[in-house]
């Protein structure tokens, strides 16, 4: 049986049911932010292969453009999915037009820095949800790794979209996955990676800026080699890695892992992690009081807009660590 990597290790812990973490200051994130050259292929793959349903599309409009500092003339179209049932996790879809535009992680590998390199769920079937994505020309760096840790058995495998999103699957061997009612097809996005310059900086960011706690930690690459992240195996077996993982606590939203990699570090995509580029653009989280948790972090200004679907709301960003997108909304109305 191949050894995990340390990956694929804290994977595990931070896709456990979210109770399982501790209380924080600041909620976990509500939704990721993809923005994409093409809606439709997205749709596709996540209602038909995923089992998702679409919970809210708006028409082009320049709602986001203060937001994001654009000019006036951008237009941008949305799409919001979810795995149905599920109450975070959700997927945002973002078409933009009008504004130049790069991709944040050109022909990436896993170990480099910069953004926001994988979205982490859970799944019923590797083996369905590998063939149905190399159908769609999706490609991994490596074949499903098996594994066992924390007591149980999964087996991970993270390939890359045409258009160069990230998406990590993980499937539950033994026992039985608990949890997780919703699942049926592909769960919620339940966790972010991000392969970070430096792992103390970053850590600090979290902890002592969100106030999330520190709920996984590993050290441990496997002995045999096999790794999702597509490491040679011979590097593999004795590469120092630091992964820790960080949530914001019960039934609060989506964790983060970040991942250290120093001696295998290769370019840094921090300078074009933010939207309108094409990506992973940012996490979105959902508060109480824009207000006040803008003037906590020492954010730049609000702006109200109208966010689908949960109607007017006041929101603001702030960039993090490997220049990570954070957006902050509250709902008005």
């Amino acid at each position: 049986m191949p050894h995990p990597t340390r990956r694929s290790l804290v994977t595990a812990a931070l896709t456990m049911p979210l109770a399982a973490a501790a209380a924080s200051l600041m909620p976990g994130w509500h939704e990721a932010v993809l923005i994409v050259p093409s809606l439709a292929p997205w749709i596709e793959t996540l209602t038909t292969v995923g089992g998702w349903e679409v919970l809210a599309r708006s028409a082009p409009d320049n709602g986001l453009n203060a937001l994001w500092r654009l000019p006036a003339g951008v237009r941008t179209e949305q799409v919001v999915l979810r795995n149905i049932g599920a109450v975070t996790g959700y997927l945002r879809l973002i078409r933009v037009t009008g504004a130049p535009q790069v991709q944040i992680r050109p022909d990436d590998q896993a170990w480099e820095t910069g953004g926001i390199n994988a979205l982490d769920m859970r799944v019923t079937s590797i083996a369905e949800t590998c063939g149905a994505l190399h159908a769609r020309g999706w490609r991994a760096p490596s074949a499903p790794v098996q594994y066992r840790a924390y007591g149980v058995e999964d087996i991970q495998w993270a390939p890359v979209s045409p258009d160069g999103i990230r998406l990590s699957f993980i499937q539950r061997i033994a026992p039985k996955l608990t949890g997780w009612p919703e699942l049926k097809h592909w769960s919620r996005a339940a966790n972010a990676a991000v392969t970070t310059e430096n792992i103390t900086a970053a850590q600090a960011f979290f902890t002592r800026k969100l106030g999330w706690r520190e709920v996984g930690h590993t050290n441990s690459i496997g002995s045999n080699g096999p790794n999702v992240m597509g490491l040679p195996y011979a590097l593999a077996r004795d590469l120092a890695v630091d992964i820790r993982g960080f949530s914001a606590g019960p039934n609060a939203g989506g964790s983060v892992e970040l991942i250290s990699i120093p001696a295998a570090r290769g370019r840094d995509f921090s300078v074009n992690a933010h939207p309108p580029n094409f990506g992973i653009a940012a996490l979105r989280i959902r508060t109480k009081n824009a207000a006040a948790a803008a003037a906590r972090l020492n954010a730049g200004p609000r702006t109200v807009l109208e966010i689908p679907p949960y109607g007017t709301c006041n929101a603001f960003s702030l960039t993090g660590t490997d220049g990570v997108c954070l957006e902050f909304f509250q709902t008005l109305q």
